[in-house]
C-alpha cells in the first residue's frame, strides 16, 4: 500500500526566495551596514579611544605657574619645553598662556608640550607732561593707568605750579600702576639767601622773612667753644638765589651737656 504525505507537509518555497523576501533581505543589510558604519565613527572619530594603552591625554595646564604647569606634564609622562614669553594684559606674570598639543589631545608617553609663559601687562609708556598745571598732570597720569609718586619743588623760569618735567622721564615704559614723580616750578629764583652763619636762631629767622624765604629744617650739632642757638651752617649758602618763600635749611649749635 502506497502511502502519500498530507498536503501540509509538503515542502513549500522559501520565503527569502519571493520578491518580498529578498527586498526585506537588502533592507537589512542596509540597516545592519548603516549601524556598523555609524558605530565606526562614533567609536573611531567622535570618541576615540587610545589606540594603544600607553597613550594618554594630554592635560589642561593653562592659566598654572610654570612650576605647577610643569610639575603636572611631568606626573602625566610628558615633556615640556617654553618656547615663548609674551605680554598679556590679564595673565600674571610666569603662567602659561599658550600649550601645543592642547588639553584633551590623546599622545604617547615623553610628547613634548609646548608652553608660552606671560610676561604680565605690557608696559605703558608714561606721557609728557611738562608745561602742565599740577592738577592736570595728576590726571593725565591717571587716565593712563599710572599712580601719582611724590613730588619736588625747584625754582624754574615757569609759572609757579607747573610741571617741570617727570620722574622717570616722558617715553619710558613702566608697568601700569607705577607711581610717577612731578617735579614742579616753584617760580624764578629771585631772592638773593642772606649770610646767616654765625647768627642767633631768631635772629636767623627774622632775617629770612624780611628777604622773602623761611627756615626749612633746622638740626641742632653740639660744638665746643660755641653759645646755644647760633646758626653754624645754612644750605643754600648765603648769595645763592631762591623762589620766593623758598626755605633754608639751619644747623644751629647745642652745647655739650
Amino acid at each position: 500500500m502506497k502511502l502519500s504525505r498530507p498536503d501540509s507537509a509538503r515542502p513549500t518555497r522559501r520565503y527569502f526566495g519571493t520578491i518580498a523576501g529578498q527586498r526585506l533581505l537588502r533592507q537589512s543589510l542596509v540597516v545592519l551596514t548603516t549601524f556598523v558604519a555609524g558605530y565606526l565613527v562614533s567609536v573611531f572619530w567622535l570618541f576615540p579611544a587610545p589606540l594603544r594603552p600607553k597613550d594618554r591625554l594630554v592635560p589642561r595646564v593653562l592659566d598654572l605657574g610654570a612650576t605647577q604647569a610643569t610639575t603636572q606634564l611631568e606626573a602625566d609622562g610628558f615633556r615640556f619645553a617654553v618656547q615663548d614669553r609674551q605680554p598679556d594684559p590679564s595673565v600674571p606674570q610666569g603662567a602659561v598662556i599658550w600649550q601645543d598639543p592642547p588639553a584633551g589631545v590623546v599622545a604617547p608617553p615623553n610628547t613634548p608640550v609646548s608652553l608660552i609663559l606671560s610676561e604680565g601687562p605690557p608696559d605703558v609708556v608714561v606721557p609728557d607732561v611738562a608745561g602742565f598745571p599740577r592738577a592736570l598732570a595728576e590726571r593725565v597720569l591717571k587716565a593712563a593707568g599710572f599712580k601719582v609718586g611724590k613730588d619736588d619743588t625747584i625754582p624754574a623760569t615757569s609759572e609757579p605750579g607747573t610741571v617741570v618735567q617727570t620722574r622717570p622721564a616722558p617715553g619710558v615704559g613702566r608697568v601700569a600702576g607705577t607711581p610717577i614723580g612731578l617735579v614742579i616750578s616753584s617760580g624764578p629764583a629771585e631772592y638773593v639767601v642772606p649770610a646767616l652763619v654765625g647768627l642767633p636762631l631768631a635772629e636767623a629767622r627774622a632775617l629770612l622773612q624780611n628777604a622773602g624765604l623761611a627756615a626749612g629744617m633746622v638740626r641742632r650739632r653740639a660744638r665746643a667753644g660755641t653759645v646755644e642757638g647760633v646758626v653754624l651752617e645754612q644750605q643754600p649758602s648765603a648769595g645763592a638765589r631762591s623762589p620766593k618763600g623758598g626755605r633754608v635749611d639751619l644747623i644751629v649749635s647745642r652745647t655739650e651737656p
